[in-house]
Parts: C-alpha cells; sequence; structure tokens
C-alpha cells in the first residue's frame, strides 16, 4: 500500500470514531464533569483550614467568652452571670495591669518602627559585607526565648553585670519596679526588632528610583527626600508592621514571665501574665477568661484603628 493510502485509512478511521454515535455526547459530559468539579475544588481546599481554625481558634474563643459569663464558685449552678466583669471594674490589681500593659504595647509598637526604620535604613546603604550583616542581623529574632532571657538576665546582674559596667553605676534592673519595666521593654525591643527591620527594608528598596532622582533634581535634601518620597512610600508597609507590634506586645508573655515574673508587686505585669497566673496559679478560670476577654476586645480594636489608618493613606497616596 502506498503512503497516500496508509494517510486515507487513517483518516477514515478518525473520522469514522468521531462519527459514532453517542460520542461527542459521553464526551460533553465528562468535560462538563470537569468544569463542575473544577468550580467546587477550591472550596475542598478551603474546608481543611477553615475546621481548623473552627476548632483550634473559633471554638476556643467562643468558650472563653461563655466561661467568662459563669461563677467558679462553690455550689454554683454554673448559670450566666455578669460577677466577673463587675468585679474587674471594682479590681485595682487589673487596672494597674491594664494601664502597664497599654504603656507596654505603645512604647513596644514606637520603638519597633522606629529601631526598624534607622536599622533598615542603614542596611539599605551599599557597603561591603552588607549581605553578612544582614544575616547576622536575624540572630535575634531565631533564638529561643530561654537563652534570650538568661544572656540579659546575665548581663543586668548587679554584682557583674556588663550593663551596669558600662553604666557605672550598680542598678536594680530586676528588683526596681521603673527598671523592671525598663527591662522587659528592652528584652522584648531587642528580641524582635530584625523582623520589623528587614520587613522596612524590602519597602525601602521597593521605592521607585525615579522618584528619588527627580527629588534630587528639583533641589530636595536628604531629608526633604525621605519626608516626601520616602515615607510616604513605606507608609502602607509601617502600618502593617505597627499591626503586627501591637499584636506581639499584646500577647506577649514568655519574655516577661521568664524575665520578671511580672514583678516587683504588678509593675511589669500585662494582661497575658495577669490571665496566667488567675488561670494556672489561683485557678479561677472564669474571672481569667473575662480579662482574656478584655484583651481579644483590645486587640480587635487596635487591629480595626490601624487598618483604616492604612487604607487612609494608600487611599491618599491614589
Amino acid at each position: 500500500m502506498t503512503p497516500g493510502t496508509n494517510m486515507s485509512l487513517t483518516q477514515t478511521l478518525r473520522a469514522g470514531r468521531e462519527l459514532v454515535p453517542g460520542r461527542p455526547r459521553r464526551n460533553a459530559a465528562v468535560r462538563s464533569s470537569w468544569r463542575k468539579l473544577d468550580a467546587w475544588l477550591p472550596y475542598f481546599l478551603v474546608v481543611p483550614i477553615l475546621a481548623f481554625e473552627g476548632t483550634f481558634i473559633i471554638y476556643p474563643i467562643i468558650k472563653g467568652i461563655l466561661t467568662s459569663f459563669k461563677s467558679q464558685e462553690l455550689g454554683s449552678s454554673g448559670s450566666l452571670t455578669t460577677g466577673n466583669y463587675t468585679e474587674l471594674a471594682h479590681d485595682p490589681i487589673f487596672w494597674q495591669v491594664l494601664r502597664n500593659t497599654l504603656e507596654f504595647t505603645a512604647i513596644i509598637v514606637v520603638l519597633m518602627l522606629i529601631v526598624g526604620l534607622v536599622i533598615a535604613g542603614l542596611l539599605n546603604w551599599s557597603f561591603r559585607g552588607r549581605n553578612i550583616v544582614r544575616g547576622l542581623l536575624a540572630i535575634p529574632w531565631a533564638l529561643p526565648d530561654i537563652p534570650t532571657v538568661l544572656t540579659f538576665l546575665l548581663m543586668m546582674d548587679p554584682n557583674f553585670g556588663v550593663i551596669d559596667g558600662i553604666l557605672g553605676h550598680h542598678l536594680a534592673w530586676l528588683t526596681d519596679p521603673h527598671l523592671a519595666f525598663a527591662a522587659i521593654v528592652l528584652i522584648c525591643v531587642w528580641k524582635g526588632f530584625p523582623f520589623y527591620a528587614l520587613i522596612t527594608l524590602s519597602a525601602l528598596q521597593a521605592v521607585p528610583e525615579d522618584l528619588i532622582e527627580a527629588a534630587k533634581v528639583d533641589g530636595a535634601g536628604r531629608i526633604r527626600r525621605f519626608w516626601s518620597v520616602t515615607l510616604p512610600g513605606i507608609a502602607p508597609t509601617l502600618c502593617l508592621l505597627a499591626v503586627l507590634a501591637f499584636i506581639y506586645s499584646l500577647q506577649q508573655f514568655s519574655l516577661i514571665y521568664l524575665s520578671t515574673g511580672g514583678g516587683p508587686g504588678e509593675s511589669s505585669t500585662t494582661l497575658s501574665i495577669l490571665i496566667y497566673n488567675q488561670a494556672f496559679e489561683f485557678f479561677n478560670y472564669s474571672y481569667a477568661s473575662a480579662i482574656a476577654v478584655v484583651g481579644l476586645i483590645l486587640s480587635i480594636i487596635g487591629t480595626v484603628l490601624f487598618v483604616f489608618i492604612e487604607r487612609r493613606l494608600v487611599r491618599s497616596r491614589r
């Protein structure tokens, strides 16, 4: 048989298969089923995430809110009550701890943004060994909390601590109320600033160079270029970092508990420490849940506020 004959036979067989009754309908049905599967596939992929968050996040939050409206007194029927919140309103220790938490959160947010911006500005310059410095910068963030606290406890020791040696004074860092608060701020800032510096550095590198060059041509100095070009360009990133710093400081527990334990007295006690003490030292779970609800409300208010500011900044740039 000639090649032309083989070609014609192949075409005839293909045409015959395409003309088999019912085959086009079957292909159309298969394609339709695949389209339906593709449409439902994203929902199937989201189900494990929703199940995880519902089990380990949403359900504990709802359970904690319900527990805050119950009484742990002996012989109580477990009916809902607002006694825990009434006790909170008349508890001077709670109000002192709330003030400590707000001051601690505000200081941490401001210092994280300032220190991160300064370090990012220094690392944005071109110098030899810059990549090595960037790698070393991540060490504090990567260290576990226990070695970090032990290192600072040794540095703050009033007898042989290196910090007192540098200052030339013997300071009671962990027994003086004001110094203990400053100590936990110092430890938390040192532990967390690399993350904020690296994110700020990536935002600085994303600022268009042509805008900076145009500002130079217009005669703007270094400070003027920063306030008019660089800062507006990284403002959304700074707002996001402010939200993360707010959450980081509000839920900070291990560094405070391992260093000062919330003392002396309640001078360095935050809401997270107070919740732990009420739940696991005094076994007052309902009262601890009420304090946790207050912390949840503060988290929501702060997050919404920062997100609102970020959206306003983004809209003002358009």
